[in-house]
């Protein structure tokens, strides 16, 4: 029976089973060496090494490049590899130019099925991967060309229910075996209620767990998130894993730590540093950016309010349609803090979530002091009174006096 090239095996083994990144340029290495003797297997795993972060961990910090991606799936398609035959069809978007995914030696879909099927068979990690996430998408039904026309609802869920239910032994059998890709597709089957499959949240919880053992910094985070409250140095510890894995949403939750209302005493010096490593790796994480600008907006521990760049961060925040930080960006408009005055922006803001302190206290401003509204001291009142013991509420409210007959003045 044909199995796979032994350095693709190895291949597979570094970069989605033992996911060891100190070895990734040997991975490449192997996967080279066997596409420079035409091996059709080797370039459709190269072209998953260039295809960027969904194809190939981060941490491997392997280059991306649309064109490699597109010569190498097009080179193993043309040169029969029924590997590539089968998991091109899965990179969104490509289409091979010579209008086919199947090529010699098969002839159809149906072979192409076989082929990787007995390969999985056989005990392939990969292609008991690519099999397991057919009868999880359905795929199955091209790769069979099964008909479900003259079929009626309660048949087609029935047989989407049998192939999802195939594809769990599978995935313990990968989880088994280190690799964890597909792991999401497996939780997904045993919640979501799909074809009527019993929803099974323990499970679930257990399977996050094992993908957090084995290595997976996406795991690693989701648990930890669940841990907080419980095991907050377990939780710490898996934030930091999953950051040395460059996983950048973890630097996010571990600045949360230490900055203000965290778990930790209060750093924000360090939680600092985290939100910016989160930034440095590329990743537009709009909480670091909505958090770094707290910062700058309250400043502490030795640093210095800057509201030019609490704006900025504000800002780019916004630009995603993030409004948590909208109490304080309504600040700076109304006050003119890093940016210009600005009333009505300033009242937009507020409006989002006017129950905090901030918007409550700034829409109490414009109504009392008519700032680009007409003058409601009465409404003024209304949003002052959710705080009545704030500071600048007390400081507000000694220049209104209420009249006999229920009525606001300005003294």
């Amino acid at each position: 029976m044909k199995q796979l090239d032994s350095r693709i095996q190895e291949a597979v083994r570094i970069l989605w089973c033992s996911r060891d990144f100190s070895k990734g340029a040997r991975a490449k290495e192997l996967l080279e060496q066997a596409a420079e003797e035409g091996n059709a297997d080797a370039y459709f795993f190269l072209a998953r090494c260039y295809a960027g972060t969904c194809f190939v961990d981060v941490g491997f910090g392997l280059p991306e490049s649309d064109e490699k991606v597109e010569e190498y799936l097009n080179y193993s398609l043309e040169h029969g590899s029924v590997i590539a035959m089968f998991g091109a069809r899965r990179f969104g978007g490509f289409q091979p130019k010579s209008g086919t995914f199947v090529h010699e030696p098969c002839h159809s879909d149906q072979e192409v099925w076989q082929e990787v099927c007995e390969l999985a068979d056989a005990g392939d990690l990969f292609a008991k991967y690519l099999v397991a996430n057919a009868y999880y998408y359905g795929d199955v039904v091209k790769f069979l060309g099964i008909d479900f026309s003259h079929s009626d609802q309660q048949q087609i869920t029935r047989q989407f229910r049998q192939w999802a239910e195939m594809a769990i032994p599978m995935y313990d059998y990968l989880l088994a075996n280190n690799m964890i890709m597909g792991l999401g597709n497996y939780i997904d089957i045993i919640t979501s209620g799909d074809y009527g499959i019993p929803q099974n949240e323990e499970k679930a919880r257990q399977l996050r767990y094992l993908g957090a053992e084995k290595g997976s910094p996406f795991y690693m985070v989701k648990v930890a998130r669940e841990l907080e409250n419980t095991q907050l140095e377990k939780a710490i510890e898996y934030y930091q894993k999953a950051l040395d894995s460059h996983y950048p949403q973890a630097g996010y939750y571990l600045g949360c730590l230490y900055s203000f209302k965290g778990k930790l005493p209060r750093n924000l010096n360090t939680a600092r540093q985290y939100y910016e490593t989160c930034l440095s790796q590329g990743e537009a994480e709009t909480g670091c950016n909505n958090r770094l600008g707290e910062i700058y907006f309250y400043g502490g521990d030795g640093i210095e309010p800057d509201y030019n760049k609490a704006f900025q961060y504000f800002m780019k925040a916004h630009e995603e349609e993030n409004y948590w930080a909208s109490d304080m960006l309504g600040t700076c408009y109304l006050k003119g803090l890093g940016t210009n005055v600005d009333y009505v922006r300033a009242k937009q803001e507020f409006e989002r979530y006017s129950g905090e302190a901030l918007s409550a206290i700034g829409l109490g401003e414009i109504y009392a002091y008519g700032l680009g509204v007409p003058v409601d001291i009465k409404k003024a009142m209304t949003y002052w009174d959710r705080f009545p013991q704030h500071p600048t509420v007390v400081e507000h409210k000694k220049h209104f006096k209420k009249s006999l007959f229920g009525g606001w003045k300005r003294i």
